[in-house]
């Protein structure tokens, strides 16, 4: 199937946003925190890109005029986490090519991110929207928003012995979208809601105070099956605890 024969013959009376792609064409990751000036610039191009073919669906879906563009802005390191006085320029850089591209088509929305997030089938180590309050100090120096990843960041409060109900007070306020989902241990991503170590109840007391009504997606491994079925069943779960 094309894109063309994908796409919707009319409007469509729902909203929507945008994932955007990690991996691209001879397996460039996305990375706007390259210490490689080239290989950054690689980077925003495509995100230019991304954002363009964002703002393109936009007229197959007209009740949404700055969708949520969805971000892994990058900053990891194959071999371990780098020194905490380290990440400053990583930041740095990030905000730098984030400038040099119009986003005001999109609501940009960057990921929370994982300890250990895997990239061509090996594990890698995240130092970048990991810790609250990085993710705090960010928000507020450039003006943008996340993406709060539940599962993500349940993860990253297991590994380095967060409170995860700080961890929600602290970044809830910037939050523009939300992927929810449960998480078990320190790399279980995805699990079924309700089968991991996310407390719900608490989840849904700190959206009501912090972030009420953010627009967010159920994102359960292989949700989609079965005509969805982990996703209805994941949505189920969050009406019964009154998400």
């Amino acid at each position: 199937m094309t894109l063309a024969e994908a796409l919707p013959s009319e409007p469509q009376p729902i909203g929507f946003a945008v994932h955007s792609p990690e991996l691209f064409a001879g397996d460039h990751i996305l990375d706007l925190a390259s210490a490689d000036a080239a290989y950054r610039r690689h980077s925003t191009d495509e995100l230019r890109r991304v954002v363009a073919i964002a703002a393109e669906l936009r007229q197959y879906f007209p009740k949404t005029q700055r969708p949520v563009l969805v971000l892994n802005a990058g900053g990891w390191t194959p071999h371990g986490f780098l020194p905490v006085a380290e990440r400053a320029a990583l930041y740095d850089r990030v905000a730098e090519s984030l400038a040099e591209i119009d986003l005001s088509p999109v609501e940009l929305g960057i990921q929370t991110m994982p300890p250990f997030p895997w990239h061509f089938g090996g594990q890698s180590h995240h130092n970048l929207f990991v810790d609250a309050e990085e993710i705090r100090a960010f928000c507020e120096r450039t003006g943008h928003k996340i993406c709060l990843d539940i599962s993500h960041s349940m993860m990253a409060c297991n590994y380095y012995h967060w409170d995860f109900g700080e961890f929600l007070k602290t970044v809830l306020p910037y939050s523009v979208h939300l992927h929810v989902v449960d998480a078990k241990g320190v790399d279980g991503e995805g699990v079924q809601i309700g089968e991991g170590d996310v407390d719900f109840c608490q989840l849904k007391a700190a959206l009501d105070q912090y972030a009420p009504g953010v627009q967010f997606i159920p994102e359960v491994w292989q949700g989609h099956k079965n005509r969805g079925e982990g996703f209805w069943q994941a949505l189920a779960f969050l009406e019964g605890v009154g998400v």
